[in-house]
């Protein structure tokens, strides 16, 4: 850090003038890093935590200097302590993961812990687990359920079924079925499949009298007040405007390096710039594709690629509105084609006098990744994934028993879609971007590279589709995963989620 602190001293030095932040953002933009690196070491000077923050991600990403994790760690630090909430969340996740800093989960408790405070829903839930599993703290059960509760009343399935096995098991707090049946009630609702089997499992245990009160203590927790979370919004509405999460420019590294596990050979490296650009915190769900099809009168043949006896299939009988296995309104649409996808544009479009549209590659793979350079999100672990993403998992084997594909080493509690927002959010707020169901994009396929991944196609043919579903393996779950798929197929895996310029 003593070096980063010389370098702050050096440019504050009488004649180093103090550039606005925006002009490091416009050189930014144009793809010159050492223009931006320049304007924001002067900005950072003067204490703009956001030019802190940036040069973070340019260190962290090679872009105007030779990668450096360590440095980047160092700039996070100075934002962090200037209470810019993305370098705290970068801080805790290098401590956590060992990137550019030593593993450190004292360190990372203290970052984890600081978000919590200030209402953070996401970092309350992975605060618990560390004082859960005694990594960084004292291990603290008492403590790790006030977390976990903590997250669980902001609407945090994952809290919620974790409260439901703590008061279960009697671990940080005393047994009580009761409450054990009315958390996993409340995760159940949400459509975790896995809290279903606990609440039913719990339910034989449960005297009549016990079960009535298990009934009105889920009752009661769903009549709390529910103040929107800092890092999550309400549960989606249907037919509502869409919820929308600014991204900011910035340039970024497209594709994966040679060495990354599961690879494909159309994911060439290749540095792409983006431009502003608002995406939804949510893919669209299939209740709000229900009002475009009532308000339309939309028809869409009843065939859709599925799972089932025999493998994956063309069905008679199966669309979004019955892809083969339970869906609430709140779960992602599915069995949708790039057709359909953009005549739900059009049609929401004109609703709100807003031009929606479908993301590009670029745009899609830039929002995935979040300044990250790893194979996922959250690190290379494909072990981590049931936190972040509704993957193939423990869950899926046990409903399928016959199936032959890798699977994640864990269990998300799905076995097909989970409702949106059930897992962790990305570093830019949006949900889902790896994992549940594929994403159409609006752009044309290409095999290497050329510049299609940067614009919206005219022409019909092969489409992309993006971030892998609850049936994929690691293979697939990458942020640089990419499948071609025609305009007009449909399948019970993939869905869309919006853009706004």
């Amino acid at each position: 850090m003593a070096r980063w602190l010389a370098l702050l001293a050096a440019l504050a030095a009488p004649g180093v003038a103090l550039a606005d932040y925006s002009e490091g953002l416009e050189a930014y933009e144009r793809g010159d890093y050492q223009g931006a690196l320049v304007e924001w070491q002067a900005s950072a000077v003067a204490g703009d935590a956001r030019a802190q923050y940036r040069l973070g991600r340019l260190h962290a990403d090679g872009h105007g200097v030779e990668q450096d994790l360590r440095a980047a760690a160092d700039w996070f630090q100075l934002a962090a302590d200037q209470g810019s909430v993305p370098a705290q969340h970068e801080l805790a996740l290098m401590y956590s993961l060992g990137r550019g800093v030593n593993q450190d989960y004292r360190q990372a408790a203290y970052w984890y812990g600081r978000l919590a405070d200030d209402g953070h829903a996401n970092s309350q839930y992975l605060l618990a687990g560390l004082y859960e599993e005694g990594k960084g703290v004292s291990q603290d059960l008492p403590h790790a359920v006030f977390w976990y509760r903590r997250a669980a009343e902001q609407g945090l399935v994952l809290a919620q079924s974790k409260l439901g096995a703590m008061y279960s098991e009697g671990r940080g707090v005393t047994a009580d079925l009761v409450e054990a049946w009315a958390w996993f009630d409340l995760a159940a609702a949400r459509g975790d499949d896995s809290a279903a089997r606990e609440r039913t499992r719990i339910r034989i245990r449960l005297s009549d009298e016990e079960y009535a009160r298990a009934v009105a203590v889920a009752e009661a927790l769903r009549q709390l007040p529910v103040v929107p979370p800092v890092e999550e919004a309400t549960e989606p509405v249907t037919a509502a405007e869409p919820q929308m999460v600014r991204i900011q420019a910035g340039c970024f590294a497209m594709g994966s390096n040679v060495a990354e596990a599961g690879r494909g050979d159309d994911e060439g490296l290749h540095t792409v710039c983006i431009r502003d650009f608002s995406i939804a915190r949510y893919e669209v769900t299939r209740g709000e594709y229900a009002e475009f099809v009532r308000e339309t009168g939309r028809v869409t043949p009843d065939v859709c690629l599925t799972y089932g006896s025999g493998g994956w299939q063309r069905r008679d009988g199966r669309s979004w509105q019955n892809p083969g296995y339970d869906q609430s309104d709140n779960h992602p649409a599915v069995c949708v084609s790039r057709t359909d996808a953009l005549a739900y544009v059009a049609w929401l479009s004109a609703h709100h006098g807003v031009a929606y549209r479908l993301p590009t590659e670029a745009e899609w793979e830039f929002a995935a990744r979040m300044g990250t350079a790893t194979a996922r999100p959250w690190g290379d672990a494909t072990a981590e994934a049931c936190r972040w993403a509704n993957s193939s998992d423990h869950a899926l084997l046990e409903h399928y028993p016959d199936w032959s594909w890798t699977t994640h080493p864990c269990d998300d509690g799905y076995v097909h879609t989970a409702p949106v927002g059930s897992f962790l959010e990305n570093l830019y707020g949006v949900n889902d971007m790896l994992g549940n169901v594929w994403e159409w994009t609006c752009s044309a396929y290409e095999a290497d590279y050329e510049g299609a991944e940067r614009r919206c196609a005219t022409e019909s043919g092969d489409g992309v589709v993006r971030g892998g579903s609850w049936s994929n393996s690691p293979r697939w779950m990458r942020s640089a995963g990419r499948f071609p798929l025609q305009a007009s197929e449909r399948l019970d895996l993939v869905g869309f989620r919006l853009v706004l310029d």
